[in-house]
């Protein structure tokens, strides 16, 4: 199992101009592989603020640190900038990244996307990764997403686009996410009739006999008050078999409470 920490950048988010969809994604696919994502953390498009973001997540050592965004060739892309300041290595312009870029350009070129083929200057800004880095293709896009070892942590820097990112992890971190891999368990009970208010002394009750599990209640407002009841537990031996004695017990209380289980 891996501890895992999402930093997401753009301003663009920040001004609510673009929707992070990447940071949901992403925590998703990692919790399916039984790693347990420990923070997600917003910062513009500052190389200061990207340094000491990282350094700060360095401090408390995960196994990972996946970036999104800001790996594009615009003036505001700075997240490898800022990577760089973070580890004080210096930005070199990698071969096997600007192999990468030109391959792909000169492609996207022959089938009439673009005029011009080959490299630019500001297509090569993107082959300039921080010192011993490893560029990831990308199978979507241009940007190459970047692996990175610090010390017992790996850094992973991919493109802010939603499908580049998912191109890029699907081929390259999703090969890492399954070594190692825990297990992750969960089941939803959907119920009516009470408020999660009347609930709430239940969960809590319950949390406090089953401390390995994690219990949320999510009110639907529908026709009638729905109430989602959603049971998780990661790594945990015998997981089906406590989060369906739990169920159990819920379904119980549920209905000495008036209530109607619905799914």
């Amino acid at each position: 199992m891996k501890k895992i920490e999402i930093i997401i950048i753009g301003n663009e988010i920040l001004i609510g101009k673009t929707r992070d969809t990447n940071s949901s994604w992403l925590a998703r696919h990692i919790t399916k592989f039984g790693h347990i994502v420990t923070r997600i953390t917003t910062i513009p498009d500052d190389i200061g603020i990207i340094a000491t973001t990282l350094k700060e997540s360095l401090d408390r050592s995960p196994d990972v640190i996946i970036t999104s965004g800001g790996l594009g060739p615009t003036w505001e892309d700075l997240t490898l900038k800022g990577i760089a300041k973070g580890l004080n290595r210096e930005l070199k312009l990698d071969k096997m990244a600007y192999s990468m870029l030109k391959r792909r350009y000169d492609n996207i070129h022959r089938r009439g996307i673009l005029p011009v083929g080959g490299m630019t200057e500001t297509r090569e800004k993107m082959a300039y990764l921080p010192e011993n880095s490893y560029p990831l293709s990308n199978p979507v896009g241009t940007a190459p997403g970047v692996e990175i070892k610090e010390g017992k942590s790996t850094i992973i820097c991919l493109p802010g686009v939603p499908a580049e990112l998912k191109g890029i992890v699907k081929l390259h971190v999703i090969p890492i996410l399954k070594k190692d891999a825990g297990t992750f368990m969960e089941k939803t009970l959907f119920f009516q009739g009470i408020g999660e208010s009347e609930v709430a002394p239940m969960i809590s009750a319950i949390q406090k006999r089953f401390p390995e599990i994690y219990l949320k209640s999510h009110p639907k407002l529908t026709e009638k008050l729905d109430i989602e009841l959603s049971i998780t537990a990661f790594n945990i031996e015998n997981a089906e078999e406590i989060i369906n004695q739990v169920l159990e017990i819920i379904k119980k209380k549920i209905i000495e409470l008036d209530g109607k289980i619905i799914a």
